[in-house]
């Protein structure tokens, strides 16, 4: 990792059976952020940076999931925030959730323009299943291949357009179905960028 980077990493044999959204938001953009003198990037308040670059959110509320139906509301919880450029870019992500309806998931955020109100969330990226980076995930562990919204390039300043592929979002909702076998929940390890 870089110098610049200051986060708080993840302790693995302390996440090994805990749910969670294992997501390395956008490598490039990371790898940017890091490149610049005064680049900076941390994760606190339930999350963390783990050892492959990609950051851990833990689990905070499944109560309003169905796995059987695969509808509902996942919330995550942490922050993870970029700065760079004298503080002219600020990125700011904070508690991302998964909103599982029938056309599709969402994965929402603290609205970074009306902190610290925590009730307005944006949509910063649509998902949808991605089966091939499913294989070889522990039990009860998905992925989703995650593309930026129209809220979403807004955040990173319309640097990237709609539908710019980000880093697949693998997660656990900790709620056990045959459909998620939730035996194991151990975070997986994102594949190298």
């Amino acid at each position: 990792m870089n110098s610049s980077a200051v986060t708080a990493e993840s302790d693995p044999a302390e996440s090994a059976l805990r749910a969670g959204l294992s997501w390395g938001v956008k490598g490039s953009f990371t790898r940017y952020v890091a490149s610049m003198p005064d680049g900076r990037y941390g994760a606190g308040h339930g999350a963390t940076e783990t050892a492959d670059g990609a950051f851990f959110f833990e689990l905070d509320d499944a109560s309003g999931y169905d796995p059987r139906a695969q509808e509902g509301l996942v919330k995550y919880r942490g922050d993870v925030r970029f700065k760079a450029h004298g503080g002219m870019l600020f990125v700011m992500i904070v508690d991302p959730w998964l909103e599982f309806h029938e056309d599709g998931v969402l994965l929402t955020v603290v609205d970074a323009e009306r902190w610290p109100d925590r009730d307005h969330r944006i949509t910063l990226a649509t998902l949808r299943p991605d089966e091939r980076g499913s294989r070889g995930l522990p039990p009860g562990w998905r992925c989703q291949e995650a593309r930026l919204s129209a809220e979403g390039a807004a955040v990173f300043n319309d640097v990237y357009p709609v539908g710019e592929v980000l880093e697949p979002a693998r997660y656990c909702t900790g709620v056990p179905t045959a459909a998620h076998d939730a035996e194991s929940v151990t975070p997986p390890v994102a594949p190298g960028r």
